[in-house]
């Protein structure tokens, strides 16, 4: 048995916010997704800008929270701190690796939103958590300290990895959208940023809390975007296989900073959109 998906009240698409004019023609069998062409249309409505997010109140609210909540955020909004610009960093190659000049296009759009989130959670380590050094580099590099061994794995040398391989042509672009889209955002930050959002809804710190939920609007776009790109490339019933298995190994990554139900609902997540998208059914077939 599939889950079947289906849109929101308003004709939303459920993965990449696509609106009903977005939608593929009814008699298409993938007609839940957006097509290629209206990812510009979907990346304009949500441009934000990180300078103008007021994290003052924050800052004055950080200082007064109880330990063990400072104790909770530190390694979350750290993470976030060192994995933005680690994804920021190796979407690169992600260009180079098509000869669709749209696909590309996509990618080049998608890293200037990963640039922007990497912006908005330096302000957060430097002018919130307060975190030593002078520039963005010294900052992530106190912030290491303080982020998840299986989280840096992954940022720092699987995904660096794989990017390498990307831009000597030693790898599929399935491959490394496997891993960056689907794992990396689908998982770690699907998980991390329902994590942080759920210790924020008190509105205590109102700029990271809304911080936050951009970067979830546009997280959920990447994701729907990668998820297009593995239908139009066929995958492997090993590589969704293989998927599967680093989905799970990635949302133990987190281990205690993120509870439990909350990487178990980004695993969920996971297996529903690969449902949706009819690579989980055929992996089944095979």
């Amino acid at each position: 048995m599939y889950e079947v998906a289906r849109a929101g009240p308003d004709g939303a698409c459920p993965i990449c916010l696509a609106t009903n004019e977005d939608f593929l023609p009814p008699e298409l069998r993938h007609r839940l997704f957006a097509p290629l062409s209206s990812f510009s249309h979907i990346v304009a409505r949500l441009q934000w800008d990180a300078t103008v997010i007021d994290l003052a109140p924050d800052a004055a609210a950080w200082p007064e929270l109880e330990e063990e909540r400072r104790a909770r955020l530190t390694p979350l909004l750290s993470s976030f701190c060192v994995a933005e610009e680690a994804v920021a960093e190796h979407l690169e190659p992600f260009t180079g690796a098509t000869d669709d000049t749209l696909v590309a296009w996509i990618f080049f759009l998608q890293r200037r939103d990963e640039a922007r989130h990497a912006q908005l959670f330096d302000r957060v380590a430097a002018e919130v958590l307060k975190v030593p050094g002078d520039t963005p580099a010294e900052r992530r590099a106190a912030a290491r300290e303080h982020v998840p061994p299986g989280v840096l794995e992954l940022f720092e040398v699987r995904l660096p990895a794989i990017a390498a391989k990307l831009s000597a042509g030693t790898t599929a672009l399935a491959n490394g959208v496997s891993l960056y889209h689907m794992v990396l955002e689908g998982i770690v930050f699907t998980a991390g940023q329902r994590a942080l959002l759920e210790e924020l809804k008190d509105g205590v710190m109102p700029g990271v809390h809304e911080g936050v939920r951009r970067v979830d609007l546009d997280e959920r776009w990447h994701i729907g975007f990668g998820l297009r790109c593995l239908i139009e490339a066929k995958p492997s019933p090993d590589l969704v296989g293989d998927l599967l298995a680093e989905a799970a190994d990635a949302a133990a990554a987190w281990g205690d900073v993120v509870p439990a139900p909350t990487r178990e609902y980004a695993l969920r997540m996971c297996s529903r959109r690969l449902a949706i998208a009819g690579l989980m059914k055929s992996q089944a077939a095979a």
